[in-house]
């Protein structure tokens, strides 16, 4: 096996062992682009892990180190590199000519992780949506093989939407590492503070704040969905199945009646193969 079969089998393996949802769609891809969505995945993830596993100016120097494999996966000598992620990086940012920018977008993202625990306007979250999730969208439908502008920016809104799942459901888990991504303004409309959150308890006040986070997200749903007739016919089913595990929990996010402090609402893994073999699309086209 060769240097950079090897840095693909690492990153893979790494994807699996995180345990993501994610993993079933990507399995579905052809070789060559299922082992650019892997590498992709595998730096995003240590991206998250830099922010969420360590604490304060460690963070910083995890993060910092995280940018240097993505460097060393730009540089000329990428197939040199000591980090297996950063060949595998390599690899897939020449085989898909993957844009610089969203690599970029998602290390600011990060920074803003690091810097602001809190947001004041929608405007301010939706920045650190584009930043950390549209920009993952934007390099999967680069390798997907929808290049063009439109494409792109239907991309990063499928990522915001998938952020702002994200968002609503760990709800909980976020309040209790002291972060506060729902913004400032919409719990004042909802007649509350951003202090009442970590506070622990449900109300239909809170309801009200997630429900409105869940109306942006559906939007951004509705739009991305243009996505699965512009991309590559061999990475549509992965396309569906990103997207269908991430509305499927919004739904039943939504069924709960937001109720997401007392439970984590999640999806089974048949629920999972059902959106795979097409049952989801077909009971709710």
């Amino acid at each position: 096996m060769g240097r950079i079969d090897e840095a693909h089998r690492v990153a893979a393996e790494r994807v699996k062992m995180a345990g993501s949802s994610f993993y079933y769609g990507m399995r579905l891809l052809p070789p060559e682009k299922r082992s650019a969505i892997y590498a992709i995945y595998a730096w995003s993830r240590m991206c998250d892990d830099a922010v969420d596993d360590y604490q304060e100016d460690e963070a910083w120097d995890q993060l910092e180190r995280v940018e240097e494999v993505y460097l060393a996966a730009r540089s000329e000598a990428w197939q040199e590199a000591s980090e297996p992620v950063a060949v595998a990086l390599g690899d897939a940012i020449r085989r898909f000519r993957l844009s610089d920018e969203p690599f970029r977008a998602l290390l600011r993202g990060m920074r803003m992780d690091l810097e602001a625990l809190t947001y004041r306007t929608y405007q301010e979250l939706e920045t650190y949506c584009l930043y950390v999730a549209g920009s993952v969208g934007v390099l999967c439908v680069e390798v997907f093989g929808a290049t063009d502008v439109r494409a792109r920016r239907l991309a990063a809104k499928l990522g915001v939407a998938l952020q702002l799942t994200n968002i609503i459901r760990d709800l909980k888990e976020d309040a209790g590492r002291g972060r506060r991504y729902l913004p400032a303004e919409d719990f004042e409309n909802a007649g509350m503070t951003p202090e009442d959150l970590p506070l622990g308890r449900f109300s239909p006040q809170l309801a009200h704040v997630l429900a409105v986070q869940a109306a942006r997200a559906e939007q951004y749903y509705r739009e991305a969905a243009e996505l699965f007739s512009m991309v590559e016919a061999d990475s549509v089913r992965c396309l569906r199945m990103l997207y269908g595990v991430y509305y499927l929990v919004l739904q039943k996010i939504k069924q709960s009646g937001f109720n997401v402090w007392e439970q984590r609402i999640g999806v089974s893994r048949r629920e999972i193969l059902h959106i795979v073999g097409g049952t989801f699309w077909r009971a709710n086209a």
